[in-house]
């Protein structure tokens, strides 16, 4: 997880988190690896490196699963006072879900978790290499042109920026305080700046 932020003589004037949420990439991993068909606004892109169907999953891909699937990732969305982050993987309690969805996690849990680590490992391994995301400098050096145009402080704002293992130079506003990015597009300096500078811009002024 990166952290940014500003400061003013009262305290934290704005933050910005950039991580890979764990709830996230599994819901992509079980949607991926079973194959389900489901529309919805903010989905992404497949994951990258692609996930194989599983054909364990695929047998409890049922049209019940891929609908139920659909409010769960909204519901992942969601910025919940309570939550620092994303809302956990699953509601309290977990039967809260419809049954096909509960099945399809409680079978494929284990492998997405699996995929998600290692992707977590890649991302420590370029963290170590130097290598970051153009988005955590990119936040503030908008917020700093904000503050210099308008002459004061940068409204208080707390942006969640959620980068994604998709195919693709893919980005999308997913709230007004929580922006979804592909891997790609959080490594290329003129794509991020493009997609964060309207958000930032909206929340700081």
């Amino acid at each position: 997880m990166n952290l940014v932020g500003g400061l003013t003589g009262r305290g934290p004037s704005w933050r910005a988190t950039v991580d890979m949420p764990r709830a996230l990439v599994v819901a992509l991993h079980l949607r991926d690896a079973a194959g389900l068909q489901v529309r919805t606004e903010h989905a992404p892109p497949p994951l990258e490196p692609s996930v194989d169907l599983d054909g364990a999953l695929v047998q409890r891909a049922t049209q019940a699963a891929a609908e139920a699937w659909v409010p769960w990732w909204h519901g992942l969305l969601a910025r919940n006072p309570e939550f620092s982050g994303v809302p956990p993987l699953v509601p309290d309690p977990f039967p809260e879900l419809p049954v096909d969805l509960r099945a399809l996690i409680g079978t494929g849990l284990p492998a997405a978790d699996a995929w998600f680590n290692a992707r977590k490992r890649e991302d420590l391994q370029a963290l170590r290499q130097g290598v970051r995301p153009a988005a955590t400098p990119r936040v503030g050096l908008i917020v700093n042109e904000v503050e210099q145009e308008l002459g004061r402080a940068a409204a208080p704002f707390d942006l969640l920026i959620s980068i994604l293992p998709v195919t693709g130079l893919w980005g999308r506003r997913a709230r007004r305080d929580h922006v979804l990015i592909s891997r790609s597009l959080a490594a290329y300096e003129d794509g991020v700046a493009a997609l964060l500078e309207p958000v930032v811009r909206d929340l700081a002024g």
